[in-house]
């Protein structure tokens, strides 16, 4: 039985309020993590997908870090975000900024024919491993874990993103971390993804999140997963561990400190090393640039 990370990278183009584009480099996040998971992990097996011009950044060192580099052309038909990335727009903070980004998310669904592992750990790239908490999750009977609970690093958010898809209906997993094997089970419930993005509109107004012009694959699992628990609320495939995220209006100065917004001014803060979900997408870029150069 083969144990391994995976990570979706397809660079996004951003702009803010004053229309001045930047790229929010995915390949590069996924590479430095990649790096880490070697270092940290003891299941380290890593796989990145990517399109033909995330292979070509890639440098011989970069290639390394990866047992497999598997490259993709995303097929983006129709008009809505669940298809064309054009559309799929979301504003993400950067600390005092706001960004909106153009978000190539529309694949995530095809991971389970797509893993070359037989247990396997799908990663967002800019959740950064810094320790080896991961391990335990391949010692599961589960066929499929994913995250549920979340809690912000510098305590100032309680609510970082949703906690629920909408206040009438249901919980919120996070795709961020996802660890699933190679069974019916699984297969079933990227099937289901796969369904709940293609009649996107439908599971929109159904579960009440239609007032989100963006395809989240948190939303697309989190009703696949709903479904699979005979609608109800269960337990049964919780994370049994916390999400550390910082949210996208803190800045991370380094793997080591942060700044937080306090009472409408900046305070800052230590942190252990830690594995941490990067939210502020120009953190993230430059925790990616210290892990690389170190």
């Amino acid at each position: 039985m083969t144990n391994g990370v995976l990570m979706f990278a397809l660079n996004g183009q951003a702009y803010d309020s004053d229309r001045n584009k930047t790229t929010i480099d995915y390949v590069k996040m996924a590479v430095a993590n990649a790096k880490n998971i070697k270092k940290y992990m003891k299941n380290n097996a890593v796989a990145l997908i990517t399109d033909q011009q995330g292979k070509q950044q890639l440098t011989p060192e970069h290639t390394l870090y990866f047992d497999h580099i598997i490259v993709i052309t995303p097929e983006y038909k129709g008009v809505g975000p669940e298809t064309n990335h054009h559309v799929n727009k979301r504003a993400m903070t950067t600390g005092t900024k706001t960004i909106t980004v153009l978000w190539q998310n529309q694949s995530r669904p095809d991971a389970y024919k797509l893993s070359p592992f037989d247990n396997t750990l799908l990663l967002d790239c800019d959740y950064f491993v810094f320790d080896n908490t991961l391990d335990q999750i391949f010692e599961t009977d589960k066929n499929i874990l994913c995250g549920k609970h979340v809690e912000e690093i510098s305590h100032q958010n309680n609510n970082i993103d949703y906690d629920r898809l909408h206040p009438q209906t249901i919980k919120l997993f996070w795709a961020t971390v996802l660890f699933f094997k190679k069974s019916k089970e699984a297969e079933f419930m990227f099937n289901v993804m796969k369904l709940v993005k293609k009649n996107w509109r439908y599971y929109s107004k159904f579960y009440k999140f239609e007032s989100s012009n963006t395809y989240r694959n948190d939303y697309a699992i989190s009703v696949a997963l709903h479904l699979m628990q005979g609608k109800l609320e269960t337990t049964h495939y919780d994370l049994p561990f916390k999400i550390m995220c910082l949210g996208g209006k803190n800045i991370m100065m380094d793997c080591n400190k942060l700044l937080y917004r306090y009472k409408n001014t900046w305070a800052g803060s230590s942190v252990p090393k830690q594995n941490l979900h990067v939210m502020n997408k120009e953190s993230a870029m430059s925790i990616a640039d210290e892990i690389l150069n170190g």
